[in-house]
């Protein structure tokens, strides 16, 4: 039985990647690394890999940025 919800290989779709580097999710959020770095420390969800390598998993990341309460002066 073929999973009807992931999309076989050279199907032409042009799906994201589910994992992002720090430099990679910065860019798609229009922010420096160092904001990236920062939300870590708030609770940005990534994977640590092996000693600084990092991954961010897209949809976890989305899902905890929509969480976020945005504060207004």
């Amino acid at each position: 039985m073929i999973d009807q919800a992931t999309p076989a290989a050279g199907s032409g779709q042009n799906n994201p990647p589910d994992y992002e580097t720090k430099a990679e999710l910065a860019r798609r959020l229009g922010v420096s690394e160092r904001t990236i770095a920062n939300l870590m420390g708030r609770g940005l969800p990534y994977l640590a890999l092996t000693g600084k390598l990092r991954r961010f998993p897209r949809r976890a990341v989305d899902d905890w940025l929509a969480s976020q309460q945005v504060r207004r002066a």
